[in-house]
């Protein structure tokens, strides 16, 4: 059915797979729709620099006398996000948001080649947590270094809540259960570049995506994905593939809610002697007391203190956000 057959030229919702400079792909009644924006929508002061994404909810109309496109008349509210900061030349004044009405955000991180990012892991987490999205961890390219894939750091993970999966393409550890986690699920991948994001779900879902390799020269992956896109499963649910990422800075953060958004802080900041310890410089800290005691791993007050750190000269740059809901 094109657009407006059979309902008199009513307008019908649908769900955004792919978003441009003011134009997207829309999935409406089973059909693949090309779109453009309604020009209203990209009036008066803009603080993302997409208007639309993958995942958005939209109310389309046909266009007259060309009924193979659509406009979007409406992009209704969301029910969560993932965003991040924009890009420093920026000033990191807007926002970037990368999905939206999503279930889970699924963190590829390989063993080898390249080698794992420090503190990206946990950056992505913050900003799942931040939008109450599940987070599940994927430890891609276990058949490289097992010795790595069996670090204490994926068992902390676990035992605060996070589903780890290890898995490998060459051996096919894992993929089912990376497959059965994606199944009626609206998921969003996401990893750095070369940890094989494509690889895997090309082999555990049969989509064929662009694959990439990491160079012999800086051990990095090189950028197969250019933009966010979401792909329906054969079994159900979506999966969105992104290009690789080098560095995340989640964004509507305050340096005081980041504590907040380490799920195993919770218990030890109970102890400490202010309400407002941020676990940096505060004597009595009961986060680096965990720390000094071993109940908790030095790495994550690290990465903690890496993100509060960005957070705090962020908004001495630009000043406290405005919160706005989800």
């Amino acid at each position: 059915m094109e657009p407006g057959d059979g309902d008199g030229g009513a307008d019908r919702e649908g769900v955004v797979i792919n978003a441009g400079s003011g134009h997207c792909t829309v999935v409406c009644d089973g059909r693949e729709i090309p779109c453009r924006l309604r020009g209203r929508l990209k009036q008066g002061l803009q603080t993302e620099r997409t208007l639309v994404v993958a995942g958005d909810r939209v109310r389309i109309a046909p266009v007259p006398g060309d009924p193979a496109i659509a406009v979007v008349e409406e992009v209704l509210p969301r029910r969560n996000r993932i965003s991040r900061t924009s890009s420093k030349r920026e000033r990191g004044r807007r926002e970037q948001v990368m999905m939206a009405n999503l279930d889970q955000v699924v963190v590829v991180q390989s063993v080898r080649q390249p080698e794992p990012s420090g503190g990206l892991v946990d950056r992505l987490l913050v900003a799942a947590e931040r939008y109450g999205v599940e987070g599940v961890l994927c430890l891609n390219k276990v058949d490289l270094d097992p010795v790595a894939a069996a670090a204490p750091a994926w068992d902390h993970y676990r035992s605060i809540g996070y589903l780890v999966l290890p898995t490998s393409v060459v051996t096919g550890e894992g993929l089912t259960a990376f497959h059965d986690r994606l199944q009626g699920r609206i998921s969003l991948l996401l990893g750095a570049s070369g940890t094989g994001k494509s690889s895997l779900l090309a082999r555990a879902t049969g989509l064929r995506l662009r694959i990439g390799e990491v160079t012999a020269k800086t051990g990095l992956g090189r950028h197969t994905t250019t933009q966010t896109e979401l792909y329906p499963l054969a079994d159900g649910g979506f999966i969105a593939d992104t290009p690789g990422i080098r560095g995340f800075d989640p964004w509507d953060v305050a340096p005081i809610e980041l504590r907040e958004l380490f799920p195993d802080f919770t218990a030890p900041a109970q102890t400490c002697r202010y309400d407002t310890c941020l676990h940096r410089d505060e004597p009595d800290c009961g986060v680096k007391r965990a720390v000094a005691a071993g109940a908790l791993p030095a790495w994550r007050l690290a990465a903690y203190l890496a993100i509060l750190k960005d957070l705090q000269e962020r908004e001495d740059v630009r000043g406290p956000q405005r919160r706005r809901s989800s």
